[in-house]
């Protein structure tokens, strides 16, 4: 069958919503809608707007005459990949060990696939974004706290997970601030939203002239999109705050690179946008380049994530596109009740 007429259904569970898509083979959103998050209720009652919103999706792809693959679940947690099922959702603790995709398949009797929402937007950036072509990526993602991936051969490493996960706990600088780990100085306590508004605040405090300031005293809220905006204005404290973001993370990626020596490390997630990723790259790259050996220099290519923030989702549904996946099986989406 044509990759355009083929589809899956994604779904990105997060802590207010999930969004859900209608993903073409060519890794092309063609539908989607969201589903409110339904915290401390029961499986049933928590599964229930995500269903609903996955019959949405259904619906789409028969009046537009595609045929679906499959199902791919992204999740903020822990995953059993032999079972097929959360470990822990710390947003939704009622589907923690839930047969979530044995619950998919039975319903739509198509197959269903369960991903962390890193991995998945890793495989999403390496089969339909930039890591495409690559054997070996490493992909540092900052969203509420830094996470990290790593890709070999187009599948997940999970002989890494010391090192790299949804919560990373990599020591950046040992006199940093306590993390919940115990430590002093992992990289979440670092990079992460409460970080860049304590550096704003040190900025403002010695005395540092901001327009975030004035934006701030407006009652709108401290947020990535706000930062990069000003900073593209040629606010100097916001500008700092991205030099800071890039030297930490470049310390971070260093550390990843010596341990794994990928072919090419992408930078993504909500935190950086479009604009931070640009240059918080460029940053990574040049003092990853001056601390590297020659044979790294050579190999490691760092750039910024090309899918934004439909990575998870479209990555959640990567491998059905796949002829060789196992589970691998193209229905129409006409037999499904």
């Amino acid at each position: 069958m044509r990759t355009d007429k083929r589809a899956a259904v994604g779904v990105e569970i997060a802590a207010s919503a999930a969004r859900i898509a209608l993903v073409d083979g060519g890794g092309t959103v063609r539908f989607r809608t969201e589903a409110k998050t339904l915290k401390g209720r029961p499986v049933v009652a928590t599964l229930e707007p995500y269903l609903r919103a996955i019959d949405q999706a259904m619906v789409h792809a028969e009046r537009e005459g595609l045929a679906v693959a499959g199902l791919g679940v992204s999740l903020p947690g822990t995953i059993d990949p032999s079972a097929r099922r959360p470990l822990s959702i710390p947003v939704l603790p009622s589907l923690n060990h839930f047969p979530l995709c044995d619950l998919l398949e039975a319903r739509y009797s198509l197959p269903a696939q369960l991903h962390v929402d890193v991995d998945a937007a890793l495989l999403g950036e390496h089969r339909f974004g930039v890591g495409k072509g690559f054997k070996r990526i490493l992909f540092i993602t900052v969203n509420a706290v830094v996470g990290a991936a790593l890709v070999i051969d187009g599948k997940i490493d999970r002989d890494s997970t010391k090192y790299v996960g949804h919560v990373s706990h990599l020591l950046v600088s040992s006199s940093g601030p306590r993390c919940s780990c115990g430590k002093r100085g992992c990289i979440n306590t670092l990079v992460s939203m409460e970080a860049m508004q304590k550096m704003v605040k040190r900025a403002v405090l010695r005395g540092q002239e901001t327009s975030l300031l004035e934006r701030l005293n407006n009652r709108e809220c401290f947020t990535p999109q706000l930062l990069a905006e000003e900073a593209i204005r040629g606010d100097v404290v916001a500008a700092q705050v991205y030099d800071e973001i890039g030297r930490l993370l470049g310390m971070a990626a260093f550390q990843y690179i010596t341990i794994f020596e990928p072919d090419t490390l992408i930078l993504g997630g909500k935190m950086l946008g479009s604009y931070a990723s640009e240059i918080v790259s460029k940053q990574v790259n040049a003092l990853c380049l001056n601390r590297a050996s020659t044979c790294v220099r050579e190999i490691v290519k760092i750039v910024p994530a090309r899918l934004g923030d439909d990575a998870s989702l479209i990555g959640s549904v990567a491998a059905l596109f796949d002829p060789k996946a196992s589970r691998m099986a193209t229905v129409s989406s006409r037999s499904c009740g």
